[in-house]
């Protein structure tokens, strides 16, 4: 390790003894390090969503299913209505996949070398890295978008990010720590969250800066480069439809297990078009003909896609629909309905 490496990762340490972030998933234990499977679910919890989104939903997670034994008897349908609101439904399926596995062929023992890792669906490069430096101190250095961020920013680095993600793992290589991994991971996530930060970056109480080669060039607010967006996200429109009966329950199915929002409840709805001219009604809606009232409509932004939602309601006879699935009304806004579908059900009633 070069002297400047060395310099930072010695700071870095002392920053977080006294800067660190409370977290749940960060909880020591007799070997002061955290629970391996604790570290296990909030990576997964922590792809595409905030810390603080997470926090919360960990505890609540934890509580539900306290060991991997218990998250592996779950049921897809169980984490699927759990994870709602949380987005990325397929984490949650990868989730369970991967913790049914880890009880099949590790005896219920989160595995602690990278290529039995790596193996595990929903888990890549970084996840395996995360998992095996933060909860076996395993002299590895993880690059999230944190880390990325400070060593760009370090060495100065005028490109994209996503043009250099390979060169950035090497030149992470170099902060590996052979005795505190897990601690300086996690102070290098720490210090990207709260001082080295997307915009306007804390300069001024950064006691690294003096070996900040973007600092020195005053690049700081410019690094990383961003690549500019071209053009807007495809819209696509669908018509939804939210039916009460004399129980004051909502109709809502399963959407098809693949796709958008897979296996995840829904109330019924059109297929999703990206030329408005093409919707067609969907086949429950033109068998049962009841009459509908327009209620509104809403946008719903996806990754890839926002989502035009025209909202009906109407009302039907139960026995109408003898195999049907119904939840109350009054208790939608706890249930399995991912986001898109709570909102949908919000403007109808």
């Amino acid at each position: 390790m070069l002297n400047q490496e060395r310099q930072i990762n010695s700071y870095l340490l002392k920053w977080y003894t006294q800067n660190k972030r409370d977290l749940p998933w960060r909880k020591l234990y007799q070997n002061n390090l955290p629970n391996p499977y604790y570290v296990f679910v909030s990576e997964y919890m922590l792809q595409q969503t905030t810390v603080n989104t997470v926090i919360n939903r960990f505890n609540e997670f934890m509580i539900k299913w306290p060991s991997l034994d218990k998250l592996a008897n779950a049921t897809e349908s169980q984490i699927l209505k759990f994870w709602s609101g949380l987005g990325y439904y397929s984490r949650a399926r990868n989730l369970l996949k991967a913790a049914k596995l880890i009880k099949q062929n590790f005896n219920s023992e989160i595995p602690n070398n990278y290529n039995d890792l790596i193996k595990l669906p929903g888990i890549g490069d970084y996840t395996a890295k995360a998992i095996l430096g933060i909860a076996y101190n395993t002299p590895v250095m993880p690059t999230d978008a944190n880390i990325e961020r400070i060593l760009v920013r370090l060495f100065a680095i005028e490109k994209p990010i996503i043009k250099i993600k390979d060169k950035l793992k090497d030149i992470a290589n170099a902060f590996i720590s052979k005795k505190s991994s897990s601690n300086l991971i996690q102070s290098f996530m720490d210090y990207g969250s709260s001082v080295c930060v997307p915009r306007n970056p804390k300069c001024d109480i950064c006691k690294i800066n003096r070996l900040c080669e973007s600092h020195k060039k005053n690049l700081q607010s410019l690094l990383p480069l961003k690549i500019k967006k071209i053009g807007k996200k495809n819209i696509k429109y669908t018509r939804a439809y939210v039916l009460i009966n004399e129980q004051d329950e909502i109709l809502v199915r399963n959407r098809p297990s693949k796709g958008m929002l897979a296996s995840m409840l829904e109330v019924p709805n059109d297929n999703w078009v990206e030329n408005k001219k093409l919707l067609s009604h969907d086949e429950l809606i033109s068998k049962i003909k009841t009459k509908l009232k327009h209620k509104g409509s809403i946008e719903y932004s996806f990754s890839h896609f926002d989502l035009e939602t025209e909202i009906y309601f109407g009302n039907i006879k139960k026995n109408k629909l003898s195999q049907a699935n119904w939840i109350k009304k009054t208790h939608y806004s706890k249930s399995g309905l991912p986001t898109v579908m709570k909102k949908i059900v919000e403007v109808a009633i």
